[in-house]
């Protein structure tokens, strides 16, 4: 449910590049722009949000993981493609993202009040 655009070429001013960007995403949650950062969509702000904070917290696991692994000489343990799919059948819905991001939003709400949103 990643894409990866490898062709990113800075700020995203031209029409064409949107284009190709979201072309690249197609049915995809989360794209990886190389040399840049993550995108993420979804039918709802909160999914949206869930699916950023939660690749970011995946790739920022996944960097350590590999320092320190290559720090020692090895390579990191992969997950399997069964216990992956398990994984994404469970929280990889939009359902899921909305619901997972929504304690996030009514903390916002309860620190900032109801006019954030406006």
């Amino acid at each position: 449910d990643l894409a990866l655009y490898e062709s990113f070429n800075g700020i995203v001013l031209a029409e064409k590049e949107g284009k190709d960007i979201a072309a690249c995403l197609g049915n995809k949650k989360a794209a990886l722009l190389q040399n840049h950062g993550l995108l993420t969509v979804g039918g709802t702000i909160e999914a949206a949000v869930f699916w950023f904070i939660s690749l970011e917290k995946c790739c920022q696991a996944q960097l350590l993981a590999d320092a320190a692994a290559g720090g020692r000489g090895h390579e990191t343990a992969k997950i399997h493609d069964d216990d992956a799919a398990f994984t994404y059948k469970t929280i990889g819905s939009p359902a899921a993202g909305f619901f997972s991001a929504k304690p996030q939003f009514d903390i916002i709400e309860k620190e900032c009040g109801p006019d954030y949103m406006q």
